[in-house]
């Protein structure tokens, strides 16, 4: 009996080839494609059916229609889709499933959701069931901070759009502690659209949508990475500002020689004391270099006087003996007969610190910022007696980059620190780092304030590092956050299953495997397209990595079969189910067995860079398929290849 079948993505390649099928078997067929990705050239044969009706519609907007079964197609599932728009993809995925499951809620219809072997990620199970979990890194691919977004390396603080794959960058392990590690991916995408802002005066944030913000919802134990479009009750979830540092002691500062200096060199300095004299000269000192000319037996000469100078007005008896017991304890002379400063004349130490620069340029070096939380107490403490405040809630500085540093210092001692503008109207500003501490809960885990959205127009970046949470910064502000992925599939076979659970709506899920056949788009960037069309070319196939990794490659007749017969099983299976090929081959075998196949061809293949988190191995178990299904794929890979070939000669 001919029923009325919804197929969404049903002008492209795979959703093309089932409103054939299911044409032929007499059914009514409504396909449903905003051509993102489809083609009309896909279905112009089926236009003048009857029984086929197009509907231009993007799934992303709810749409009422009347259907018996719902195939959910509609993604992009080509690499060059997907990564061109990755946010478009996540829309599709997620909102055009819901507004799916919506629909077979509403007219009671059996829904087929189209997943995808990329839920496994880069198994570690081979082949891979249906109740593997998978291996996915969660937070490859795809940027999501805006452009004016900051993040946390072992240099300091950089934009995202300045980093690379040489810098170090603050993560977060899963024992609490932190750690620097170099990305294995840089991101930058082109955006235009609306991001979600999270602003108020513990953050300032503007990330794309399927962005992973760290956060602990109320009534939740730990922390978890959810998307910014996550409804969740923001205002009641908890950010994280702060986490455990070990770093490392080190007993001696060596400071640097210099030639030709008459009072010899010293070579090392004992840290703590070091660290303290260091505070206090960041925040309070300068070099002044002084040159004066002598006569010396009757001819002159041009001398320079080193002087490295530490301010603190004798009216601050307290600061003055702190500095003073410092200073007694360093291998220097120093005078303090000046009003408001101590004075050390010695070339070695000027010429160490000049490199800091003038109180616009200083900073802290990173030897010393990544020392044990004991000894950064050190430093800590004798910055603030320069420049904090005498409440001990903030620190000032004319220099931008040593406010960076030192919220890197607090977050190394378990605090937090906001910068802003003290007096924004002079041309010089000073630097306020608020403090934050743990005196207070809700300083260093505040609650997310509601969610707005802005329109957007720039590019958005991200990193990828292996502990998946950074810390970062915009507009001053900081905390730890994730980066955005490509989880669509997972996250719609979820809620495929949350409408089964709680609303008993009839679902089906397919996990797709490789699949190949005539209308693939030319440029859809999968790997047999791509051999193919560079061999009919006479271009060099391009190879990623040394070729060893494997695929399994299903035509797209057997892939057709085993959905319909999903979706007719009567037994009440929802799966997941694999269907694929299991017969491996791999990429290496795949490129010369299509330059077998197009003999004429003059292409050479070469070896390129393999790409971030691309698997090393995928083959399907099928077991669950033969035995709820009764299918299995059939067509042979030669087979396929030569059908595809055929289609590929007329298309280009």
């Amino acid at each position: 009996m001919s029923k009325t079948i919804l197929v969404t993505g049903g002008a492209g390649f795979i959703g093309s080839h089932l409103c054939q099928k299911l044409l032929n078997q007499g059914n009514k067929v409504i396909c449903l494609d905003n051509f993102f990705t489809g083609s009309k050239a896909n279905i112009k044969d089926f236009l003048n059916n009857q029984n086929f009706e197009l509907v231009e519609h993007d799934v992303t907007v709810p749409i009422s229609l009347a259907a018996e079964q719902i195939y959910h197609l509609a993604c992009p599932a080509s690499p060059v889709r997907y990564q061109f728009n990755p946010v478009e993809t996540v829309r599709t995925n997620v909102i055009g499933t819901l507004n799916m499951l919506d629909l077979a809620k509403k007219t009671k219809a059996r829904i087929l959701q189209a997943s995808t072997s990329e839920v496994y990620g880069d198994p570690t199970q081979h082949p891979q069931k249906e109740s593997y979990w998978g291996n996915v890194n969660p937070l490859s691919a795809r940027a999501c901070y805006s452009q004016d977004t900051e993040v946390l390396t072992e240099e300091g603080w950089k934009f995202f759009r300045d980093i690379t794959y040489e810098d170090k960058i603050l993560t977060l392990a899963k024992n609490g502690y932190m750690e620097y590690q170099k990305p294995s991916e840089i991101i930058r995408e082109r955006y235009v659209g609306e991001l979600i802002v999270f602003k108020n005066s513990k953050i300032d944030l503007l990330v794309t949508p399927n962005h992973k913000m760290y956060l602990k919802r109320r009534d939740r134990k730990g922390f978890e990475l959810l998307s910014a479009f996550d409804a969740i009750g923001w205002n009641h979830a908890e950010m994280k500002k702060s986490a455990k540092w070990k770093g490392f002691e080190k007993k001696y500062f060596y400071l640097p020689p210099v030639k030709n200096n008459k009072y010899g060199n010293v070579e090392k300095i004992k840290m703590d004391v070091w660290l303290e004299f260091f505070g206090y000269y960041i925040s309070e000192g300068c070099v002044h270099l002084r040159k004066r000319n002598k006569v010396v037996g009757g001819k002159k000469y041009e001398t320079i006087d080193y002087n490295v100078l530490i301010a603190q007005d004798r009216k601050n008896k307290y600061y003055r003996q702190k500095i003073s017991r410092c200073l007694n304890k360093m291998p220097f002379t120093f005078f303090s007969s000046d009003d408001h400063q101590f004075r050390i004349c010695n070339k070695q130490l000027a010429m160490y610190f000049i490199q800091f620069g003038k109180a616009r340029e200083k900073y802290v070096p990173k030897e010393i910022k990544n020392l044990s939380r004991r000894q950064l107490k050190i430093l800590f403490n004798a910055l603030m007696l320069g420049d904090g405040a005498k409440d001990g809630r903030a620190f000032y500085s004319s220099s931008y980059r040593l406010a960076g540093d030192f919220q890197e210092i607090l977050l190394k001692l378990g605090m937090a620190g906001s910068i802003g503008k003290k007096d924004a109207r002079k041309p010089h500003p000073v630097y306020q780092v608020y403090i934050l501490t743990d005196k207070k809960k809700d300083f260093l885990t505040p609650l997310y304030p509601k969610r707005k959205v802005e329109r957007y127009d720039g590019f958005v970046f991200c990193v990828n590092v292996p502990n998946h949470i950074i810390y970062i910064r915009r507009s001053g502000k900081t905390l730890f956050c994730g980066n955005c992925y490509d989880e669509g599939k997972r996250c719609a076979e979820t809620l495929c299953m949350d409408y089964h659970r709680q609303h008993g709506v009839d679902v089906r899920i397919v996990r797709i495997f490789n699949t190949y056949g005539p209308n693939m788009d030319i440029n859809d960037g999968r790997v047999i397209s791509n051999f193919i069309v560079q061999a009919l070319r006479n271009q060099p196939i391009t190879i990623y990595g040394a070729g060893s990794q494997t695929r399994s490659f299903q035509y797209i007749d057997d892939l057709i079969e085993g959905m319909i017969r999903m979706m007719e099983n009567a037994e009440g299976f929802i799966g997941p189910v694999n269907l694929g090929n299991p017969n491996e081959v791999t990429i290496d075998e795949l490129a010369k067995k299509i330059l077998e196949l197009i003999p004429e061809s003059e292409s050479e293949i070469i070896y390129c860079k393999l790409p971030e988190d691309d698997p090393q191995r995928r083959q399907p178990d099928i077991t669950l398929a033969k035995e709820k299904l009764n299918w299995e794929s059939k067509v042979k890979l030669e087979e396929g290849l030569i059908k595809t070939i055929e289609y590929f000669k007329k298309a280009i």
